[in-house]
C-alpha cells in the first residue's frame, strides 16, 4: 500500500509541474488530465465521461479568441448634414432680429459614422461536435466613432452682419448638433442591422478557417 501510495504522490506532483509549465493551455491541461487518469488505471471513469458526453449531444471545446480577427467587423455611413448659424443682434437682454442686424450662414458638412462592436463581448458555445453546430452570441452594436469630414465642407449661404459677428464657438457648436443628427440618421438607415450582417460574415469566415471547424454550421444570436 505505500508503495502505491508512492506512485501516485509521483504521478500527482509530475502532473503539477506539468501544469504549472502549461497554464493557460486549457487543451494541454486536458492532454495531461487523460495522462492521469490513464495512469492510475481509472478506464471506467472515462467510459463515463464519455458515456456522458453521448448523453448530452454536446462536447465542449476552447472557446474561440475573437481578438484574432484582424479586421473588426463594422459598417461606415457617410451622411450629408446641413448646418444653419442664425444670430441676431444682441441689445442686453433682447434680441434685433431683422434682416439688417441678423448673421446668417448654411453649410453643410459630409459626417462619418462607424458602428461595431467589442470584440471581447462576443461570445460562443463551444460547439456541438456531434452537430457540427456552433452558436455565436453578438452583443448590441455601438458607435466606435464618428467625425466631421472637413474637407467635405461646403458653404451655401453666408450673411454676417457686423452687429452679429459669427466666430468659432458658433460653429463648433453647430458642427456637434449636425454630427448628433447624423448618428440618429444613420442608426434610423438601419446602421447597426448592416453592422450585424458585416459582422456575421466576417466570424463565419473566420471560425470556418480555424482547424476542426471548417464545416461547422454557425448560428447567431443577437443580444437586444
Amino acid at each position: 500500500m505505500k508503495a502505491l501510495i508512492s506512485i501516485l504522490k509521483g504521478i500527482k506532483n509530475g502532473v503539477s509541474k506539468g501544469f504549472r509549465k502549461v497554464k493557460g493551455s486549457k487543451m494541454l491541461q486536458g492532454a495531461l488530465l487523460v495522462v492521469v487518469v490513464v495512469s492510475i488505471g481509472a478506464g471506467a471513469l472515462f467510459a463515463a465521461y464519455n458515456k456522458g458526453l453521448e448523453e448530452n449531444k454536446t462536447v465542449h471545446k476552447e472557446v474561440i479568441c475573437y481578438q484574432d480577427i484582424e479586421e473588426i467587423a463594422f459598417q461606415e455611413a457617410t451622411i450629408k448634414e446641413i448646418g444653419k448659424i442664425h444670430k441676431p443682434m444682441e441689445l442686453g437682454k433682447y434680441e434685433v432680429d431683422t434682416f439688417l442686424t441678423t448673421s446668417d450662414y448654411v453649410f453643410s458638412y459630409n459626417a462619418v459614422i462607424k458602428a461595431g462592436y467589442d470584440l471581447e463581448n462576443i461570445k460562443d458555445d463551444g460547439g456541438n461536435e456531434l452537430t457540427q453546430t456552433i452558436t455565436v452570441t453578438l452583443p448590441k452594436a455601438s458607435i466606435l466613432d464618428s467625425y466631421l469630414d472637413e474637407k467635405s465642407y461646403v458653404q451655401y449661404w453666408k450673411g454676417e452682419k457686423i452687429t452679429a459677428n459669427v466666430g468659432l464657438e458658433d460653429f463648433h457648436k453647430e458642427k456637434k448638433k449636425i454630427l448628433k443628427e447624423a448618428k440618429q440618421d444613420a442608426i434610423k438607415g438601419g446602421l447597426y442591422e448592416k453592422t450585424a450582417e458585416h459582422a456575421k460574415v466576417v466570424i463565419t469566415d473566420y471560425i470556418h478557417s480555424l482547424k476542426g471547424y471548417e464545416n461547422y454550421n454557425v448560428v447567431f444570436n443577437e443580444e437586444a
